[in-house]
């Protein structure tokens, strides 16, 4: 019976550790693109995407490795986030808290529900000289982090 016992809790284990390296091999958030807001480069939007099963959640966001001046979490019900797209008083677009909003996985987002559902997520930071993008995120309880090398004139 003990034999029986420690086979089993070795073998959850064992599954746990490799679902877990899975995880950490293969992280669920992904950065589609990036661009500077028209008229201000220290004004940068990010396109993200959730390529897992389940909800995500952002922790923080720093911005060479300090906070920056302001991060918002951007929630688009139409188009996708790109230099011509009108942000303020865009009534499909609304901005939240970082940690406010879960980002929903890609897959179960309904692309007929345009205008009354969530298509895209984007964040919107405001820091001069944006080189490098870190955001701290939470996928089924577990921690992540994304880093993200920005060039210059994008």
């Amino acid at each position: 019976m003990k034999k029986l016992l420690f086979i089993l809790v070795l073998s959850v284990l064992v599954v746990g550790a490799i679902f877990m390296i899975y995880l950490k091999s293969n992280p669920p958030l992904v950065i589609q693109s990036y661009t500077s807001k028209q008229d201000n480069e220290a004004v940068k939007m990010i396109a993200l995407e959730n390529k897992g099963l389940r909800e995500i959640k952002l922790k923080q966001l720093l911005v060479n490795d300090k906070l920056p001046e302001s991060a918002e979490l951007v929630i688009s019900k139409s188009e996708p986030f790109e230099v011509e797209t009108k942000l303020e008083g865009n009534s499909n677009m609304s901005f939240h808290k970082l940690s406010q909003r879960m980002i929903l996985p890609r897959r179960y987002i309904d692309q007929q529900a345009i205008g009354k559902q969530p298509q895209h997520y984007a964040v919107q930071v405001h820091a001069s000289d944006i080189k490098k993008v870190t955001i701290h995120y939470e996928y089924l309880k577990i921690p992540f982090t994304l880093t993200a090398e920005l060039q210059a004139g994008k």
